[in-house]
């Protein structure tokens, strides 16, 4: 039977129960090959990766290039973005601090997003600054810097990130519709749409790069969406930020037709794709072709 975990805090608490049982003579590879095969009831192979969550598991162990690191942090991935000049879809930046005791509160607008630019999920959208209870916030940021992200799940690309809080602006008082391509080689292969809620809990679809229905996840919403009209943009955007990667999934938000840049995601659901077909997973890892070690 599949079991993953939906949430940082099951993983985190997974995590640590069962490194106490480990081998001392275990590696971490050991153990995230011993993660999948309880994961998934397979055993994974390193050295001949298969499907998309094999060769993502081999990319974790075997690419960690410098630039993979920036591009995982939510502020320095900035700097990628406008060496690639697309400062246009950057989400305006209102702030940036090592710690949370450093924020003015005060001069901040009343609605914002605090982040931490480390992992995923360190995220606070404040809608209405009135109603946020500050001491509270800063508790949570302070908890959240503390914390190494990648002995979560060994997503080791977080693992030497300089930890720091930013703000950015709120783009709608409603989440944005996030389309996400997934890049192999370097080309958009396909969508991942995600209507997503501020209290949690989201619609997906899949789509072609022709806006055509894929079904490729194993539960999705029945409705279609319209094509967006500005889909091509979405797609060159994805191409060009993609480039360097073997494997990347390009993410961008719609908001009232203007595009903006979301993150570049390099380890979606910690290397393990659960809630999508097989003829996904095989799709994709044919079509990746690994570099070499």
């Amino acid at each position: 039977m599949l079991r993953y975990f939906t949430s940082a805090y099951w993983a985190r608490k997974y995590y640590r129960t069962k490194k106490k049982y480990w081998p001392a003579s275990y590696t971490l590879w050991d153990n995230l090959a011993y993660d999948y095969n309880v994961r998934t009831g397979r055993r994974l192979s390193y050295r001949h990766p298969k499907d998309i969550n094999e060769k993502l598991y081999w990319l974790n162990r075997y690419w960690q290039e410098p630039l993979k690191t920036q591009c995982a942090d939510k502020y320095a991935v900035r700097d990628y973005i406008k060496k690639n000049g697309l400062d246009a879809i950057l989400v305006p930046l209102i702030g940036v601090w090592d710690n949370a005791e450093q924020i003015d509160f005060e001069s901040l607008p009343n609605q914002f997003v605090l982040k931490c630019n480390h992992g995923s999920g360190y995220n606070i959208v404040c809608l209405n600054k009135e109603n946020l209870n500050i001491e509270q916030t800063k508790q949570m940021l302070s908890r959240w810097l503390k914390e190494d992200y990648s002995a979560i799940w060994g997503e080791m690309h977080y693992h030497a990130i300089q930890r720091k809080v930013i703000c950015e602006k709120l783009l709608s008082p409603t989440a944005p519709v996030e389309y996400q391509a997934w890049c192999i080689n370097g080309e958009p292969e396909s969508f991942l749409v995600c209507r997503k809620r501020y209290e949690g809990g989201y619609d997906s679809w899949s789509y072609s790069l022709n806006w055509e229905r894929l079904y490729d996840r194993l539960e999705e919403n029945k409705e279609d969406l319209p094509r967006p009209s500005n889909l091509e943009q979405i797609i060159e955007c994805a191409r060009v930020l993609s480039k360097p990667f073997p494997f990347v999934r390009a993410d961008f938000y719609d908001v009232d037709g203007k595009i903006y840049f979301a993150e570049l995601t390099f380890t979606p659901a910690c290397n393990l794709l659960s809630a999508y077909k097989e003829e996904f997973l095989d799709r994709l890892g044919k079509r990746l072709v690994l570099p070499r070690i």
